[in-house]
């Protein structure tokens, strides 16, 4: 009887502590520290699981690193935003400057997202390609 309390207490704290040990990526990797041992970034793509991101590749390990910027600037006058499916959105700059406070100099351009010229900022955690 006192072997069943035991095992019902300690079975909902096993089961959260999996769950939340399986929601972490395997193998993740920071996109700074990749960057900083010489990988290379491709230009913005799709993963395999339809994410926007950038492979990172070194030659011999690629990982895919998810993008985490929400809102970027379109060149001097445009801004857009990102769904969490990857669209792009075209925002009102006057508008979102006015509620947001101003010109935010942590947004990324665009345009260097495209191009793979990116801040760690911009970037989310970074997986083992296949």
């Amino acid at each position: 009887m006192m072997a069943g309390k035991v095992v019902k207490r300690l079975g909902i704290p096993s089961v959260a502590l999996l769950l939340m040990a399986s929601v972490a990526p395997a193998h993740a990797e920071s996109y700074s520290n990749l960057q900083s041992s010489g990988y290379k970034t491709s230009k913005l793509t799709r993963g395999a699981s339809g994410s926007l991101g950038w492979y990172v590749s070194n030659g011999e390990k690629k990982f895919f690193c998810r993008m985490r910027a929400t809102n970027a600037y379109l060149g001097k006058t445009g801004i857009v935003g990102f769904t969490s499916s990857g669209k792009q959105l075209s925002l009102d700059r006057k508008v979102y400057e006015q509620y947001a406070g101003g010109f935010d100099p942590s947004m990324p351009q665009l345009a260097d997202l495209k191009a793979g010229r990116l801040n760690a900022r911009s970037v989310g955690y970074c997986v083992p390609a296949k």
